[in-house]
């Protein structure tokens, strides 16, 4: 095959999905090259996302909610979220798609290898993969740099999660409803939670989270969804048809430093999940838009994929979750129940009004919270 190209995509997945989607819709005569050496394990996650109406990917949903319910001890609180939609898509069924449109395509070609060293060369980056070299005028990259791992500095915790897929034979779920957090079974002292997605009257997925640095074992997650299973949601027989894990870096780290005159880091690399509350999915999307726009323009693909004023809100949320785990359930409980689920995730999405920050800002004040804005607001200071 002929070796150069104009844009090569490594990883195939969430982001890099998004990427090469958006670019065959608005740059069809670029020529793209997508380098992926695809497992089943990399394709067998949940992506989920809340949405206003009609969607651009309906078509590949598994499935999808109009109620909400947040529980805490004393708690329940049932909202309907129309106009919006908890929606629910299997990471397989998103790449499949994209990866069949980019086979029907003349001008991209796949190649089903792991990297192994990009490096830059004048006006083109040079990918070497198994026996192949590959030379594009852009690269962007979803492999996480190793240095992050490394820094001890950036604040954040981990979302890490276990869940078990159960079927029941006695019909207990409305698969019109979801749990989006239950805070009446809490590892102690951890932010932690439930969540639980009924996919039909006989299905669920049961997810246990924590929104920590604390590691656990599987026996740990088990116990907890053992329990919760057998004393929340009263079932005693269930059969487990598959358990799906994972952690998600919930971080105020710098990823732009690793982007490097022809390299540009997209997804978790990139620091596209929401740091807050470790959703990317439509992050991804509305992040793949604004770089394929400035591709197309000829500006710098950073801009305006990052708003100021939400990094530093993140980042108070980030800084009193990892400084006193345990006010976490306190955090979130006061979200959930204090303002309308919608505005929620108006300021989640980053569409909020001024005044609504304000308003929920104004809700979570403390100590900690003050701390963190005046802390964070430091740093930022610092770092000019």
């Amino acid at each position: 095959m002929d070796n150069h190209f104009d844009i090569a995509i490594i990883g195939l997945g969430n982001a890099g999905s998004h990427v090469v989607l958006e670019l065959l819709s608005r740059a069809e005569n670029c020529r793209i090259v997508v380098i992926d050496k695809f497992t089943e394990d990399s394709m067998h996650k949940t992506w989920s996302f809340w949405e206003k109406g009609v969607g651009k990917w309906d078509h590949l949903l598994h499935h999808s909610w109009s109620k909400a319910i947040f529980k805490a001890p004393n708690i329940y609180d049932e909202t309907n979220i129309v106009p919006y939609k908890y929606k629910s898509i299997q990471s397989k069924d998103f790449i499949n798609h994209a990866l069949a449109l980019c086979e029907s395509y003349k001008n991209v070609t796949i190649v089903h290898q792991n990297v192994h060293l990009v490096e830059q060369n004048n006006d083109l980056a040079t990918i070497s993969c198994e026996g192949i070299s590959i030379k594009a005028k852009q690269v962007f990259d979803s492999r996480i740099s190793k240095e992050f791992f490394l820094d001890k500095k950036a604040l954040g915790v981990n979302q890490h999660f276990r869940g078990w897929f159960i079927k029941v034979k006695k019909a207990v779920f409305n698969p019109d409803e979801f749990i989006m957090m239950d805070y009446n079974l809490v590892d102690c002292d951890t932010t932690s939670f439930t969540y639980v997605l009924p996919y039909d009257a006989n299905t669920a997925l049961v997810e246990f989270t924590y929104f920590s640095n604390q590691t656990v074992e599987d026996s740990d997650y088990d116990f907890f969804l053992k329990k919760y299973i057998n004393e929340e949601l009263k079932i005693a027989e269930y059969e487990i048809t598959s358990i799906e894990e994972g952690s998600i870096p919930m971080t105020n780290y710098d990823f732009s430093k690793h982007n490097d005159g022809k390299i540009h880091k997209i997804g978790t690399a990139g620091g596209w999940v929401k740091p807050s509350t470790g959703y990317s999915f439509k992050s991804s999307e509305t992040k793949a838009k604004q770089l394929v726009s400035n591709y197309i323009d000829g500006v710098d693909l950073s801009h305006n994929l990052f708003s100021k004023k939400h990094q530093l809100l993140d980042s108070v949320l980030l800084d009193v979750i990892k400084n006193d785990n345990s006010k976490g359930p306190k955090v979130f409980t006061t979200l959930y129940t204090r303002h309308d689920i919608k505005k929620i995730f108006s300021f989640l999405d980053e569409k909020s009004t001024l005044l609504d920050d304000l308003k929920i800002m104004n809700s979570l004040i403390s100590k900690a919270f003050i701390f963190g804005f005046f802390t964070q607001l430091l740093k930022n200071f610092l770092k000019k």
